[in-house]
């Protein structure tokens, strides 16, 4: 696994965007969320995949068809893709990015916050919603036939993964400010969890988790290749975000070393599902950051 020249090329472009960060010292995005957040915030996802590694010790990885029953992977793979290419780009036409703002509310997630209406966070989370998860499970459990457990929708058994998954997804929510995430009306944490999964949790399971890491690993005959892979899928999936610029040479190096940042989360999120066999665990591992967002969500819906 360590020798995977595809986990080795991405871990020597990763540390030389963290060399690119550092030295820019957010002079160039001023609205990017804070580097020391992010060194830990990657810390503890590194040490969650460790743990993860040790618990799944018994597991058989999908890294070939036995692993998964696919037919098709190479042309499903493309086919993904290219959508996902589409739903980028009908989101840009309709102004609508892969996240709201940045989790964790580090940097100017604050000020893309208060650059939303009740009615644009909707249009966010339906039209992620309908193009992430409607879409691709309609075509896949309707037209391709494929069984939810096939598309990796079941939960890992054994009490050491509910575990395993409280752990990871309480730390999470310690990524914001305590004050704000653990201080809100119960209506604002219900109006959170229904708008993030819409928007964020189940389109990001379906598309990379469900369809694309299990085809990219049975491609490239290796778990470790599919997570590297989909990872990298999954930073390009994000060029749109409120505080990357593109303008100027600087703007663009700096943009790119933060989508490797992107892709380190991608990579963790395929580690995840590959390694466990369910699609649902990379919530827990890496996406209940945006619950940290519940103050603004109050905010703006003016819950009380």
């Amino acid at each position: 696994m360590t020798r995977n020249p595809f986990l080795l090329g991405f871990l020597t472009v990763w540390l030389l965007a963290w060399g690119i960060l550092i030295a820019d010292r957010g002079r160039t995005l001023p609205l990017a969320p804070k580097s020391v957040h992010y060194i830990v915030a990657e810390i503890i996802a590194l040490a969650l995949v460790a743990a993860l590694f040790r618990l799944a010790r018994d597991r058989r990885l999908i890294d070939h068809r036995s692993s998964l029953p696919i037919r098709n992977p190479a042309a499903e793979c493309a086919g993904v893709l290219g959508y996902l290419v589409v739903v980028l780009a009908v989101g840009r036409v309709l102004g609508v990015r892969a996240h709201i703002a940045s989790a964790g509310m580090s940097g100017g997630a604050a000020a893309a916050w208060h650059g939303q209406t009740p009615g644009s966070i909707l249009r966010w989370a339906l039209f992620h919603f309908l193009a992430g998860v409607v879409v691709p499970l309609a075509f896949f459990l309707r037209v391709r036939r494929y069984s939810p457990s096939t598309l990796l929708l079941g939960f890992p058994r054994g009490g050491k993964w509910i575990v395993f998954c409280l752990v990871a997804g309480a730390s999470g929510l310690l990524a914001g400010d305590p004050r704000v995430t653990f201080g809100q009306p119960l209506a604002g944490y219900g109006a959170s969890l229904l708008l993030f999964s819409a928007g964020t949790f189940l389109p990001v399971m379906v598309l990379f988790e469900s369809l694309l890491a299990p085809r990219l690993a049975i491609l490239g005959r290796s778990a470790m290749t599919g997570a590297v892979l989909s990872g990298v899928a999954y930073a390009l999936f994000h060029p749109f975000e409120f505080y990357l610029r593109w303008g100027t040479p600087a703007e663009a190096a700096v943009s790119l070393a933060w989508m490797a940042q992107i892709g380190f989360y991608g990579v963790v999120k395929g580690i995840s599902t590959l390694w466990t066999g369910s699609a649902w665990v990379h919530i827990f591992t890496t996406h209940t950051v945006h619950l940290t967002e519940v103050g603004e969500v109050t905010r703006v819906f003016r819950i009380r």
